[in-house]
């Protein structure tokens, strides 16, 4: 738990925690004086004939004002510190998952994200407010009432340490018991419920719950021997029984905040195993030592694609084997051959998106399982009809901001402009049923309405893009992010290239000086290329592509 406590009092800063145990500080003080205060009320009250100790009630209660104030406002900055604690560490994890390799985003990272749930956060948010306030108590309250007794009688006072020594060594041995019982981490859990479906957990001393009710008994046991020990103390001293019963009461109390805290050994419990896997997701907290944290590799400049070696095994069935070749960079490289999932697999491992089962793939002598997913994001495009977002409101929005620079370029103006009359038509038509709408929600032409076109406010679902038109946004949608390698998946529908001269002059734009990858569909008439990769089984054929 510490070095990620460590990481958000770094980020955070400590004055929150700072002011936060102040006021549990003086909370848990003002509560020891008025547990020492019960001593003489109680003796008052209990004796005959004895006046009612008003000056004493007075004090109590004023003491027990000054405890709520301080309670009243701890509650809420505890909850803040909470709050701050989950959105601070959630941050760290999504950061660094963002900068680290993509190879390094296996499922076992998943797994440990998907931990990170609901019940989590419930667990972080509650440390401070309701984890600290009795921690700090069960230290502070008893002490005050101690040192106060030690003032008035110190042999009550060294019984009462006394038993309260006793009372936390009972609670430390039985919550060390408890705590030798290692769960594991959710992509543990997943990997046995894979390997053995209904196994029960294994390991340690005692199961879950005898530990547990075993923790509860031995505390009540140690503070009901404490609270002997005072009482045979009071009457073996000649005491009076009434103050012997405000000693077995100031015991109780006194043992009452320690009790409080040991209940929560499972909730801290809870707490330290959110933290191991918020710490192994954060490369603080690794069975083998710390994690090597550094960022993924960034893209290089300049450089060939090399495939060394590669093989990939799919649950014992080899996909590729022994894969290599090599494209110069600048080229444009069409994948062709059956089936299409190979080709596509090629794609995947280009991209480091499926890392090989051997060999490797590398970018400029940089292995692609080494670059960030936020480096291949922003130096990668992946072009495809299919692709989700390809809608009005996407082509609407590229038109705004499409460089002007890249506008004059060779099939450029006529793709935006084809766009832009598509977007035109669209707000148009949207524009007339939105019309339409009013006037039927108004009354007018309720009747053909209902007869004509359905129940009363309904839209009419407008069209989406052809396909051509697809093709234009996810093409120019590459173009303005200026990458460096171009992935383009053209194996479902009709060949767009052969079939319009105008999205084969785009896409002669958007690959020249850069990269590129046609993966193309069965049958289709390839575009000009460099060079070609044939996928036959689980083998590929690099050769230069013969011009037409």
């Amino acid at each position: 738990m510490r070095p990620v406590l460590a990481h958000f009092l770094h980020v955070s800063g400590r004055r929150a925690l700072t002011s936060l145990c102040l006021f549990l500080l003086l909370g848990a003080i003002t509560q020891g004086i008025a547990f020492a205060l019960v001593v003489p009320i109680t003796e008052d009250l209990l004796t005959p004939d004895a006046a009612v100790p008003w000056t004493w009630i007075a004090v109590f209660a004023a003491v027990g004002l000054v405890h709520a104030v301080l309670h009243y406002r701890s509650v809420p900055m505890g909850n803040d510190l909470g709050a701050d604690l989950v959105t601070v560490l959630h941050r760290a994890v999504a950061e660094r998952a963002e900068k680290l390799p993509n190879r390094a985003l296996g499922a076992g990272y998943s797994d440990r994200l998907a931990a990170l749930d609901g019940t989590a956060v419930v667990v972080l948010m509650g440390l401070p407010a309701h984890v600290l306030r009795p921690a700090v108590a069960a230290v502070a309250t008893p002490l005050t009432v101690i040192l106060i007794s030690a003032f008035l009688d110190l042999r009550v006072a060294l019984t009462l340490a006394a038993g309260l020594v006793l009372l936390a060594l009972c609670a430390l041995l039985v919550a060390r018991l408890l705590a030798r019982r290692e769960e594991p981490d959710g992509a543990e859990w997943l990997r046995r419920t894979y390997e053995r479906p209904g196994a029960q957990p294994s390991g340690g001393l005692l199961p879950a719950a005898t530990g547990e009710v075993l923790l509860w008994r031995v505390v009540e046991l140690a503070a009901c021997a404490a609270v002997g020990v005072c009482a045979a103390l009071a009457s073996g001293d000649g005491l009076s029984a009434t103050k012997g019963v405000a000693l077995v009461v100031l015991a109780v109390l006194t043992y009452r905040p320690m009790m409080e805290a040991v209940l929560l050994t499972s909730t801290i419990m809870n707490a330290r195993g959110v933290m191991a896997t918020i710490g192994k997701l954060l490369g603080t907290q690794e069975p083998g030592g710390t994690r090597d944290d550094r960022p993924g590799a960034d893209w290089p400049e300049r450089g060939d694609i090399v495939f060394d070696g590669v093989s990939l095994h799919v649950e014992g069935t080899a996909a590729l084997d022994e894969v290599s070749f090599t494209i110069a960079e600048g080229t444009t490289t069409a994948l062709v051959g059956t089936p299409d999932g190979t080709r596509l697999l090629l794609g995947d491992l280009l991209t480091g998106d499926v890392a090989p089962t051997s060999g490797e793939v590398r970018v400029g002598g940089v292995d692609v399982g080494t670059l960030a997913p936020s480096v291949v994001e922003r130096r990668v495009a992946r072009v495809s009809p299919a692709a989700p977002g390809l809608t009005h409101e996407e082509a609407a929005r590229l038109l705004d901001s499409f460089p002007e620079r890249l506008a004059e370029r060779p099939g450029v103006r006529d793709g935006l402009d084809r766009l832009r009359a598509t977007v035109a038509v669209h707000t148009e038509q949207q524009r007339t049923e939105r019309e339409h709408t009013e006037r039927v929600r108004t009354g007018q032409q309720r009747t053909e309405a209902s007869e004509e076109n359905g129940p009363v406010g309904e839209d009419t679902a407008a069209p989406p893009l052809s396909e051509r038109d697809r093709w234009r946004l996810a093409l120019l949608r590459a173009l303005r992010s200026d990458p460096s390698l171009v992935v383009v998946d053209a194996t479902a529908g009709v060949d767009p290239f052969g079939a319009d001269p105008r999205l084969a002059e785009l896409f002669t734009t958007l690959t020249r000086d850069r990269t590129c990858w046609l993966i193309t569909g069965i049958g289709a008439e390839l575009p000009p290329c460099d060079r070609v990769l044939e996928a036959t089984g689980t083998g590929v054929t690099a050769r230069t592509a013969v011009p037409n």
